[in-house]
């Protein structure tokens, strides 16, 4: 597909503080870099926000005619449970509470059952899969060359419990667009640590101080955290490269040292633009697994809620507005998703081409896509509905297809239907609710739209 020579797509750069034209690296080609999931227990709804999110972006740009490279890091080791360098690794976390023994491959095994839980979400979601989902613990070596290169220049200090980043070192921390930093105290959401030379400075390699964990020229240990992403997108993308994504509670700490410790490194940029979607929220606190208070994508299942129905409901908000968790959203969301596809199976054959659509390109627009999306079922523009959905992933034609299979209905209900109609055409209302009633005491539900009258079971 050729670029577009339409609209100019436009993102949101949260390293400027501004909507800027997309402008990438190499001509028709994208690197795109996801901050994954580290695999110590289920992927919430929140989680998967970020990777929907991500799906859209890339969705648009492949819309647009570029050639997307989508990475996605799998964190297996080195993730704290804090962004303050202090407490246990998640991953040893996890083997405790599952009551595995405090070993790698102990380790992997928790690691291979999260990361499957994972990307089949990602598949129920309608998510295009990454090019490559790198693990953490598969690239130690492009970690240990990352930290020589920042003690070679002089950015890193050792302390009894690792190797630390003195941010003093590099002037620019801190002062980006929404980068920029608030006020940080030791002994508040930072731990006090003596040997620090400043509350900001982070870990690029920790000490385990036991049998567990890899060997590296500073002492047995794991790789912090930032410096995995630091290392993966390097490898795979190049530096710079094109987008870096991730949720907006990335911005103030993991992805600020993944700026400062890989431009320090190699004296270059990152990422060209750094895009953050907004969170999930519960009440007035975010969802997260260390709260307790997460909702996982099979929870959703067991509450009768579609998948695909919690894409649609997401696609109703901008990906920089914060969304609330509510059951009676997500079920109002899944009518609307059923009423689309029950729509949608009603038209016809349309030989009329495709119009080009960009509502996305002002900063991935989901919710005017959305809107006009129903515009098009309205008008019975079956091959716009098509291309349309190239972009949100709704997966319309398909599901549409399963939701008609899964209906079967008998002929005396689709003779009870079309009578209703010809009584709303005529204007006899009263006989219509008649009919309504009888259909539904049938065990259907009767779905009005512009388009016509449709049925689902009950």
């Amino acid at each position: 597909m050729a670029i577009s020579k339409g609209m100019p797509l436009e993102l949101y750069n949260s390293l400027t503080g501004k909507k800027e034209e997309f402008k990438p690296i190499r001509s028709g080609k994208v690197g795109i870099y996801t901050c994954g999931p580290t695999v110590y227990n289920y992927a919430h709804i929140g989680n998967l926000r970020a990777y929907l999110f991500a799906d859209i972006l890339r969705r648009t740009l492949e819309y647009n005619g570029y050639k997307v490279t989508q990475i996605m890091n799998i964190t297996d080791v080195g993730h704290l449970t804090s962004d303050a360098d202090e407490g246990d690794d998640k991953m040893v976390k996890a083997l405790r509470r599952e009551g595995k023994p405090l070993t790698l491959d102990a380790m992997k095994e928790v690691a291979d059952t999260y990361t499957k839980a994972v990307v089949d979400d990602l598949k129920a979601l309608n998510i295009e899969l990454p090019n490559e989902m790198p693990r953490a613990s598969g690239h130690i070596t492009e970690d240990i060359e990352l930290v020589g290169a920042l003690e070679k220049k002089g950015f890193a200090y050792k302390t009894r419990d690792g190797l630390y980043f003195e941010v003093a070192k590099f002037p620019a921390y801190g002062t980006r667009g929404r980068f920029k930093l608030g006020e940080l105290k030791e002994g508040a959401r930072v731990a006090v640590n003596p040997e620090k030379r400043s509350p900001r400075d982070f870990a690029l390699w920790k000490f385990s101080g036991t049998a567990l964990g890899f060997e590296s020229p500073w002492g047995r240990g794991f790789p912090g955290w930032h410096i995995e992403c630091s290392a993966m997108s390097r490898k795979y993308l190049g530096q710079p490269f094109d987008i870096h994504t991730g949720g907006i509670d990335h911005i103030p700490v993991h992805h600020q040292n993944e700026i400062a410790q890989s431009e320090a490194a190699y004296g270059a940029p990152l990422a060209n633009y750094w895009m953050h979607n907004e969170f999930v929220n519960v009440g007035e606190a975010k969802m997260a697994k260390s709260e307790e208070n997460f909702i996982t994508l099979k929870t959703l299942r067991e509450k009768g809620i579609h998948p695909l129905a919690y894409r649609y409901y997401l696609l109703q908000s901008h990906y920089r507005s914060p969304v609330n968790f509510s059951w009676e959203a997500f079920e109002a969301a899944q009518t609307g998703y059923l009423k689309l596809l029950s729509a949608f199976s009603r038209l016809g054959k349309d030989s009329t081409p495709a119009k080009k659509n960009e509502e996305t390109n002002n900063d991935l627009n989901t919710p005017s896509l959305l809107a006009h999306l129903w515009e098009l079922v309205k008008e019975k523009r079956r091959e716009e509905i098509l291309d349309a959905d190239r972009i949100l992933g709704l997966d319309i034609e398909n599901q549409a297809t399963l939701l008609m299979k899964k209906t079967v209905i008998p002929e005396k209900i689709k003779n009870l239907l079309a009578a209703r109609e010809d009584a709303r055409k005529a204007k006899d209302f009263k006989t219509a609710d008649e009919i309504r009633v009888q259909i539904e005491q049938a065990g259907f539900t009767v779905q009005d739209s512009d388009t016509g009258s449709g049925l689902s079971a009950r």
